[in-house]
């Protein structure tokens, strides 16, 4: 559209130079005809509803076009912002499933590793049950045994009860087993049992049981006496025939 104004601007300057009244016109100069030029396209400008700017003005219908190609790309840009937050929201979103997953499947794991301590150590009629704990500096067993913590050390004493829970007597052999017990306080680091010629020392317990009848073991363990001061969790676990299992205490 642009070009036909143009084009109908010089057609009428040259209509201007060419016609008259039957005379010859004078010659114009360059400027001359310059100037006649610029006035024909303004005389047209004038009577030219859409002419807004001169003969560079843009129509009403030029310039919806040109919004119509600018839209599609403003809109390429909301989408794209869009798509972008929407992608990012489904990879918090699926990150905080997978934890939550990974927390619920931990949990679930840890629970069903979890056995008793007759489970554990599998006596056949032989029930063995963590009763309570103790902490001393040294640990004594009538006149003839007595054994002393290092020093800035202590000993938590995990007491035990072993119990015939049938209707026969029942031999209960620990010592062939040679269970190895491992002891945590308030999540630290793992502290093995210690292993004593004591007669109610379960890792090397050795006894026959009537039916109905409950003797007492215990486990020792040195430990730090800081930690010791203040006990927030215990976890206790046994190895036996290259198996590691986690005990429930309670």
């Amino acid at each position: 559209m642009r070009r036909a104004i143009k084009k109908g601007t010089v057609l009428i300057a040259a209509a201007v130079l060419l016609t008259g009244c039957g005379e010859e016109m004078a010659p114009l100069t360059e400027s001359e005809e310059a100037i006649v030029i610029q006035y024909s396209a303004g005389t047209l400008a004038k009577h030219n509803s859409y002419q807004q700017e001169g003969m560079t003005a843009l129509y009403p219908e030029e310039e919806e076009e040109q919004e119509e190609e600018q839209e599609p790309e403003e809109k390429k840009e909301e989408k794209k912002t869009e798509s972008e937050e929407k992608n990012k929201k489904e990879e918090t979103d699926s990150k905080d499933k997978k934890e939550d997953n990974k927390e619920k499947d931990t949990a679930q794991t840890e629970e069903a590793g979890q056995l008793t301590l007759s489970e554990a150590l599998a006596v056949s009629g032989v029930e063995v049950s963590y009763k309570d704990y103790s902490v001393s500096s040294s640990y004594k067993q009538g006149e003839y045994f007595s054994l002393d913590a290092a020093a800035g050390n202590t000993f938590l004493i995990m007491n035990v009860n072993i119990t015939n829970t049938g209707s026969q007597a029942v031999d209960c052999d620990l010592l062939t087993k040679q269970p190895i017990f491992t002891l945590k306080l308030n999540q630290g680091a793992g502290v093995k049992n210690e292993v004593t010629i004591l007669s109610n020392d379960l890792s090397t317990y050795v006894g026959k049981l009537e039916p109905g009848q409950t003797d007492t073991a215990v486990l020792l363990f040195e430990v730090p006496e800081k930690t010791a001061e203040s006990i927030s969790s215990i976890q206790l676990s046994v190895q036996m025939n290259q198996k590691t299992n986690q005990i429930k205490l309670k």
